[in-house]
């Protein structure tokens, strides 16, 4: 009886030992699992529907095909320059690694960090076809 009372409590001994690495381990990893959920794929093609100039970039809001919202997608300042040929418009965007300022403030301190940007965006075709003027007859 003796012996199956400690077996018993190596058991749950070995359970809590098993538990606890188990959660630590998690710990461990949680933050690269993060990371990892955090890189979704950035649409190729999508509508506009808000653009600001921010201090590091430009940040747009899109809506993709699927109608899930890309909130805070960098681009590059020229981006935003265009806002009246791109605001509520279905578009063609091409990204790119780019280097971008990692200062606390927007004066350049010398420190930069790669982050994919939005460096191109053109009119879909659909988009373009809406946006023609009506022949003179």
């Amino acid at each position: 009886m003796k012996g199956e009372k400690m077996s018993l409590r190596l058991s749950v001994l070995g359970l809590s030992i098993s538990l606890f690495a188990t959660s630590s381990l998690s710990f461990f990893v949680s933050p690269v699992a993060a990371q990892a959920s955090d890189s979704v794929e950035q649409p190729e093609v999508a509508t506009v529907e808000s653009m600001v100039s921010g201090d590091l970039m430009c940040y747009v809001t899109l809506v993709d095909k699927n109608g899930i919202r890309h909130q805070d997608v960098g681009a590059t300042f020229e981006i935003c320059e265009n806002q009246e040929t791109f605001l509520n418009k279905k578009v063609n965007l091409a990204y790119e690694e780019v280097p971008v300022n990692d200062c606390q403030s927007a004066e350049p301190c010398g420190k930069t960090r790669l982050q994919t940007l939005i460096i191109q965006m053109t009119l879909s075709d659909s988009d373009k076809s809406q946006t023609r003027l009506p022949c003179a007859s």
